[in-house]
């Protein structure tokens, strides 16, 4: 093919790719560069399910003064929308301004209606608890509505640092809580043994930290039939002790000696807390092992620029954690922090079955106050797909 020939071919190819356009009427998944290895793993938890969706990509790159560009690839017009936006790690800023491009193109080019999936929503400024500070989750919250317009339909999002952020938006929000999974990794895999032989018990103990994840330590502690220990964390001026987290040393039941310990929390960033609490309970309350179970992996440096990473591998107690993929880690990561980093399993399930349940108009609710029905769900998906929804970095 020669002269204009050539140039005619390539010109219909480039009008082709112009005017593809993802068939009317289906929902589409559609994901940024980052966040497309979890994407692929809704897609097809949905399709395993017989629902009929495409995942499509979202163009991002930067221009060379750093800013951001991003595009929808295919024409979404005519179809429901769903954006899995995994977090960029050690970046929520650019994280959340990505969602916030991505949020304002559909915006412009859908004309049915968008469901933002963050899976890590920075919620942590949720209150104003003292003087001449934002309310930073608020901010994000009345950003996000105003990128995506009267299109966003729905918010679903995974392990808020406090409920109350539901009702910074106008729009419904999920939010999903990750013990089912734990839950079913802890009875199925790592005391899979205890559990058959209904030692659970006396074998273990769900602890709470502090003050804030007694909610969730209790509902563990429940739904594992195991006892619940409390703790007190106190945290000083911010300004005085730039963020330190100081823990008290309390005494706990002598019933924890000889039990392995865990501990649920929606979050680990310098792992400051976990750490001292998991050396306290081993050399002190004679604790036979520590488990973390967070549903964000951070791992932020401390004020001394100590990485998280190091410090658990340095801790004395040799605690263990077990987390999500809220946070995307590269397979590297994971081998160079398997010494304390145990097991990541997937959100997919718990994101994709909160989608069918909104495509097919059944309560959400209802299956987060029946742990045991939502359990029985991520067993028969992780049957079927343990490859892809868990990544074991071998036993203790």
């Amino acid at each position: 093919m020669r002269g204009g020939g050539a140039k005619f071919y390539k010109a219909s190819l480039y009008i082709y790719e112009m005017q593809r356009v993802s068939p009317r009427g289906e929902w589409t998944l559609i994901a940024n560069s980052y966040s497309m290895p979890l994407a692929k793993k809704v897609c097809a938890y949905l399709k395993a399910k017989n629902v009929t969706c495409v995942l499509e990509s979202v163009v991002d790159k930067k221009f060379p003064d750093g800013s951001s560009f991003v595009k929808v690839g295919p024409s979404v017009m005519g179809n429901k929308v769903i954006v899995i936006h995994n977090h960029l790690v050690g970046q929520p800023e650019q994280t959340n301004y990505d969602l916030f491009l991505i949020a304002d193109a559909l915006k412009r080019a859908n004309d049915e209606g968008v469901t933002l999936c963050p899976t890590y929503f920075v919620s942590r400024g949720d209150k104003r608890d003292e003087g001449r500070v934002p309310i930073a989750a608020k901010m994000y919250a009345d950003l996000l509505q105003k990128a995506a317009g009267s299109k966003l339909e729905r918010v679903t999002t995974v392990h808020l640092h406090a409920g109350q952020v539901q009702g910074f938006f106008d729009v419904p929000v999920d939010n999903i809580g990750t013990l089912p999974l734990f839950s079913w990794y802890i009875k199925n895999k790592l005391f899979k043994e205890i559990f058959s032989s209904g030692q659970q018990a006396k074998a273990l103990a769900v602890l709470a930290p502090d003050k804030g994840s007694t909610v969730i330590a209790r509902e563990a502690a429940n739904h594992l039939g195991v006892p619940l220990s409390l703790r007190t964390k106190i945290r000083r001026d911010f300004e005085e002790e730039e963020g330190t987290v100081h823990t008290d040393s309390l005494e706990f039941s002598p019933s924890l000696r000889g039990r392995h310990v865990l501990i649920f929390d929606d979050l680990v960033d310098t792992g400051s807390t976990l750490i001292q609490a998991s050396d306290d309970l081993v050399e002190l309350h004679g604790a036979k092992s520590v488990w973390f179970f967070p549903s964000h992996l951070v791992m932020s440096k401390d004020k001394e620029g100590i990485p998280a990473e190091e410090r658990m591998k340095n801790a004395k107690s040799k605690p263990k954690v077990v987390t999500t993929d809220t946070i995307q880690r590269s397979e590297e990561y994971l081998d160079q922090n398997s010494s304390w980093l145990h097991c990541v399993l997937s959100v997919a399930p718990l994101l994709g079955e909160s989608i069918y349940r909104q495509i097919n108009a059944m309560s959400i609710a209802d299956l987060h106050k029946k742990p045991e029905e939502f359990e029985s769900i991520i067993a028969d998906c992780f049957r079927n797909n343990a490859a892809s929804y868990l990544r074991e970095n071998g036993a203790e």
